[in-house]
C-alpha cells in the first residue's frame, strides 16, 4: 500500500509546481542594433541636401571625414553646372578618392585637408551613384528638372 501514496505524489507533484510557478513572464531581450559594416556612415539626416548657388552654378561643399562622406545624399536640377567641393578631413584610404562613373568623372585624389572641386553639369533627371576609390561608400545624386 505504500506504492499508491508514492504514485500519488509523483503524478501530483509536477501539477503543484506548475501551479505555484511565478506568473510574472520572462524579460524580453531588446535587439541591439549592429554596428554599421565598415565603408559606410549613418545618414546624418534623411532629406537629401540641396545645393546652394554661386554664379550660376550649384555647389554642394561633402566631407570626407570620420563619419564616411557628408552628405551621402543630395540633389541637383538638370542642365545647370554643379561642382562638388569634397575635402577629405581623416587619413583614411577610402575617402582618398571620390569618382562619378554615369557622368565619366574620373578618380579624383583628395589630398588631406584640401578642397577638390569636381565640376559637371547633370543632364537628365534620375538618380545617379558616386563612390569612394574602393568602391565601399557610396552616395546618390538626386537629378531633378526644374518645376514649371
Amino acid at each position: 500500500m505504500t506504492r499508491l501514496p508514492l504514485l500519488a505524489l509523483l503524478l501530483t507533484a509536477p501539477l503543484a509546481l506548475t501551479a505555484c510557478a511565478d506568473d510574472t513572464p520572462a524579460p524580453v531581450e531588446t535587439a541591439v542594433d549592429a554596428p554599421e559594416p565598415l565603408g559606410t556612415a549613418p545618414a546624418v539626416d534623411d532629406q537629401p541636401v540641396e545645393p546652394r548657388m554661386e554664379d550660376g552654378v550649384q555647389v554642394v561643399d561633402i566631407e570626407a571625414g570620420s563619419m564616411g562622406f557628408q552628405p551621402r545624399e543630395f540633389t541637383l536640377q538638370a542642365g545647370v553646372p554643379a561642382r562638388l567641393v569634397v575635402t577629405r578631413t581623416v587619413e583614411d584610404d577610402c575617402s582618398s578618392q571620390f569618382t562619378i562613373p554615369a557622368y565619366d568623372v574620373d578618380t579624383e585624389r583628395l589630398p588631406l585637408g584640401e578642397p577638390v572641386a569636381i565640376e559637371f553639369t547633370p543632364a537628365e533627371s534620375g538618380e545617379v551613384e558616386w563612390v569612394c576609390g574602393m568602391d565601399m561608400q557610396r552616395g546618390t545624386i538626386a537629378i531633378v528638372t526644374a518645376a514649371s
